[in-house]
């Protein structure tokens, strides 16, 4: 079962984002011995971060942030900047890889100016 995410930002989470990611996240030791490929699919619809074969996330393509009222009824309460323009749908497991997958797109989101809301 997918665990699911948005993250919020000023700046739209892409490729270059989710290797910045990557690279904050894992220390040159971890990064050296584990193979990590970031893969685009369905002609930049989606992004894969695969470490080990094992794809411990999915972002899909960014979307601009809803008006005030349509984010009030998708999201709800969900607090995020004033400046967030951009919203990412991010999806990650429920087995041990989906923790990196959770740290992976709050590094991303963070880079990108905004944060990551875990929906569950």
């Amino acid at each position: 079962m997918p665990r699911s995410s948005v993250a919020f930002t000023r700046d739209p989470i892409d490729i270059e984002a989710l290797a910045d990611a990557v690279s904050a996240v894992l220390t040159p030791e971890e990064l050296s011995a584990t193979p990590v490929e970031i893969r685009p699919l369905d002609d930049g619809a989606a992004a894969q971060v695969v470490m080990i074969d094992r794809v411990v996330l999915t972002v899909l393509r960014p979307r601009l942030v809803p008006a005030p009222a349509e984010f009030a009824r998708i999201y709800g309460t969900v607090a995020v900047t004033a400046d967030a323009r951009w919203s990412t749908d991010c999806f990650t497991t429920w087995e041990p890889e989906g923790v990196i997958g959770v740290r992976l797109i709050e590094a991303a989101a963070t880079a990108r100016g905004g944060t990551a809301v875990h929906l569950g």
